[in-house]
């Protein structure tokens, strides 16, 4: 999974770009089209908003306490209480500023760190091995599964 330091930048590029794939998307949603879902029971439209700025959050701190601390211990977090307890109906309009302030912030740390920094390493519980540049690949393959969860929703309520 480690890439080659010369690709680093492309990953860089994809962590960065990912976010306005989101923002086309989200444009100008009805309240309606926040409420859609996939099928019954899954997460509706609004829930996965929530739930990427929640994710963004977390991550954001993971790439920092990585980058600033020897091993530090990654804790996860459980996205199904998160969206029963954090009011997951409430406006999206301050979980999307979230995500893309600390998207923004993340990739300027990310576009000055070495090459020895992206190696850098927390002990996670449900990874064997857990890196800044693994982060970095997971978050990007995250944001791109929920993009087409939304897409699949949206679609559904057409």
């Amino acid at each position: 999974m480690s890439q080659h330091p010369a690709e680093r930048p492309e990953l860089l590029v994809a962590y960065l770009e990912s976010t306005s794939d989101i923002e086309l998307v989200l444009g100008e949603l009805s309240e309606d089209q926040l409420e859609s879902r996939e099928r019954p029971g899954e997460w509706s439209v609004r829930q996965i908003v929530h739930h990427l700025a929640d994710n963004e959050v977390a991550d954001a701190m993971r790439l920092r306490q990585m980058l600033a601390h020897d091993s530090p211990l990654i804790v996860p977090f459980d996205e199904l209480l998160f969206t029963e307890r954090l009011h997951y109906e409430r406006e999206i309009e301050s979980s999307v500023a979230t995500f893309f302030a600390l998207r923004a912030s993340s990739g300027a740390i990310l576009e000055q760190i070495s090459d020895a920094d992206w190696s850098r390493s927390g002990r996670h519980e449900e990874h064997d091995r857990y890196t800044v540049e693994i982060l970095v690949q997971k978050n990007i393959e995250h944001d791109h599964a929920h993009m087409e969860q939304i897409r699949r929703a949206l679609a559904s309520a057409d």
